[in-house]
């Protein structure tokens, strides 16, 4: 068999040039990782692997080229390598591994060579980690989910499910920007984010040839504030990401004082012929509300509707958008949310106890990025950002006032009726993330 060349899509086309220019420290690695607990047939993985990696041809894909001359490179199918390392002989082998996972998460994927890097990690006979680290111009969370689901099915021995090439959604992505769909999408979004402007924050210029740190801080909201805020998106006929998206507004509001704010937010960007297709096809949307006056409720209504014009238009890629900031040296994702969907569980295949596990200690590409990650019936807020760009005092004071939004949402939201006094109109749809 030999290489077969294809075409890029608009999106690996943008990531490659942020590979170049901040693909450092791994924030463009994309993972699946999870815990395995039995007996563990390795041979068998080996097989397992290599038979997902058969199935969807963006794990073999390479690339070269840059720019207009970019190409992507799908190679004939092989038996992965899989990197293993032993841990049993450590005094504390789980915190060996905690070390281990972090240094490979940190590490840059090299997609000139390999767009998936694979590790074994062996902390007992019956206890291991395993980690398919990939470069994002392969891969997305939602692609993460099916490699997961298919990993389990072929373990089972049971069939996978159906999936479609990833160079059809680039061909097929293509032809509809260049037609009719493309110039409305980008009338929509000329219209919708017209004179447009970033939140107000205290971000400093970047430091010339300093090196991208990214720092940390997070929350756990309890059981009683995520069922309120759930009850509250439910009476408005919403969801949990707008309320939760509906809190970082106001969080940023009572940071900056503005009103009118724009975020951006990953959307997984998939048609149902696209559902199992593995490869990049998440799009960054930016979603720009305006909240003047009103309660959490109201805030939360300007949100859903935002939310839902978003969706139906979130097929023009970010980079395509048609804003022009000015003389600034912002950019349009500098302040970003994101929600895990369902990221924490677990299941049983092959004779193994599989956990899906979320590391916090990622790089991230962007200045600024909230991410609330549902475990059970709490919710984890895991707020990145660049020191270089912002000072940890204003980090801890945005993450506060998004504490506090949350936990104060059910008590300043009043019941919503319209004029009539009848019960709010039926909403349908609802957020794809990523």
């Amino acid at each position: 068999m030999t290489v077969t060349e294809i075409r890029p899509s608009v999106g690996q086309t943008l990531l490659w040039f942020l590979d170049r220019y901040r693909g450092e420290e791994g924030a463009l690695n994309c993972p699946v990782l999870c815990r395995l607990r039995g007996p563990l047939d390795r041979d068998r993985l080996r097989e397992v692997v290599g038979h997902v990696t058969s199935r969807h041809e963006a794990l073999r894909t390479t690339f070269t080229g840059g720019g207009r001359r970019l190409k992507a490179l799908v190679h004939p199918t092989v038996s992965p390598r899989i990197r293993e390392v032993d841990l049993t002989g450590e005094p504390d082998p789980g915190a060996c591994a905690d070390r281990e996972v972090a240094r490979e998460l940190g590490t840059r994927i090299d997609a000139t060579e390999s767009a998936l890097r694979i590790t074994l990690w062996r902390l007992a006979e019956d206890h291991h980690v395993l980690c398919l680290n990939m470069h994002h111009m392969v891969t997305d969370s939602w692609s993460c989910n099916v490699i997961f689901e298919d990993l389990c099915a072929a373990l089972e021995g049971r069939p996978c499910g159906d999936t479609t090439a990833y160079s059809r959604f680039a061909e097929e992505q293509r032809e509809a920007l260049a037609g009719p769909s493309g110039k409305q999408l980008s009338a929509f979004w000329g219209e919708r984010l017209k004179d447009v402007t970033l939140p107000p924050l205290p971000i400093r210029p970047a430091t010339a040839g300093a090196p991208r740190d990214t720092r940390l801080v997070q929350h756990v909201l309890d059981a009683p504030t995520v069922t309120a805020l759930d009850a509250l998106a439910k009476r408005e006929r919403s969801t949990m990401f707008v309320a939760l998206l509906t809190a970082y507004y106001r969080a940023l509001k009572s940071v900056s004082g503005a009103e009118d704010l724009a975020v951006a937010t990953l959307f997984a960007n998939r048609s149902a012929e696209h559902r199992r297709t593995v490869g990049f096809l998440a799009n960054m949307v930016l979603l720009r509300t305006r909240l003047t006056g009103g309660d959490f409720a109201a805030h939360l209504r300007a949100t859903h509707g935002t939310v839902m014009e978003a969706f139906v238009h979130q097929a023009l890629p970010f980079q395509m958008l048609p804003i022009n900031l000015g003389g600034t040296d912002r950019r349009l994702d500098d302040v970003v949310f994101q929600m895990m969907a369902d990221p924490v569980y677990s299941t049983r295949a092959g004779g193994l106890d599989i956990e899906v596990l979320v590391p916090d200690d990622v790089a991230t590409r962007f200045e600024l990025e909230l991410v609330v990650v549902p475990d059970r019936d709490t919710v984890r807020v895991l707020l990145f950002y660049n020191p270089d760009r912002f000072d940890p005092d204003f980090v801890e004071s945005l993450l506060a006032a998004y504490v506090d939004a949350c936990t104060t949402a059910d008590r300043s939201a009043a019941p919503h009726t319209d004029q009539a006094g009848a019960r709010p109109r039926q909403r349908t749809g609802g957020h794809d993330d990523q």
